[in-house]
């Protein structure tokens, strides 16, 4: 009789566990980089910070294309010319190169801290909208979508948060 009751005890456990943690509330799942990337507010800063930095870019490109040319113009020629005209051609290069490497650096930290001032006081609305939304809506966990592995897209909410990211001011 006793083994009965502990098998009843255990069946109604393991029934109402389920239950139980359905209750505590819901989870969602949202893509902070799509809710930003594809709002109007999203879309325009990226692409204000596109249009800044596409003419550098450019240039950028070109003088790297040069550089290879170079290259292979100083290994095409280097054995028909003189030492001295070899050691000022290569010497040249990586002057070229080394000049190359710090623009093209320089650039990047430029566009890092750009896209920094003008995305992080978004983020901050972002944020905050997601929290309103899961506060309204009884949401107790809302995870990003790059840390879960899998999920139900029914748990997905990236649209309605861009929808309410796109409403907030």
């Amino acid at each position: 009789m006793g083994g009965m009751l502990r098998i009843c005890i255990v069946v109604l456990a393991v029934l109402v566990m389920p239950v139980a943690a359905h209750a505590e509330g819901k989870i969602g799942i949202v893509n902070l980089d799509d809710a930003l990337g594809n709002s109007s507010a999203g879309k325009s800063a990226l692409s204000q910070l596109k249009s800044r930095f596409e003419s550098r870019e450019k240039a950028l490109a070109a003088q790297g294309e040069d550089l290879k040319r170079m290259q292979e113009d100083l290994q095409k020629t280097g054995v028909a010319l003189s030492q001295d005209a070899k050691k000022s051609k290569a010497a040249d290069f990586e002057n070229k190169a080394r000049r190359f490497c710090e623009d093209q650096k320089k650039l990047q930290q430029e566009e890092q801290q750009a896209q920094q001032s003008v995305l992080q006081p978004l983020l901050n609305r972002l944020q905050k909208v997601l929290t309103d939304y899961a506060s309204k809506n009884g949401y107790s966990i809302i995870m990003e979508a790059r840390s879960v592995p899998y999920f139900d897209a029914k748990l997905d909410m990236t649209k309605a948060i861009q929808q309410e990211f796109d409403r907030s001011k």
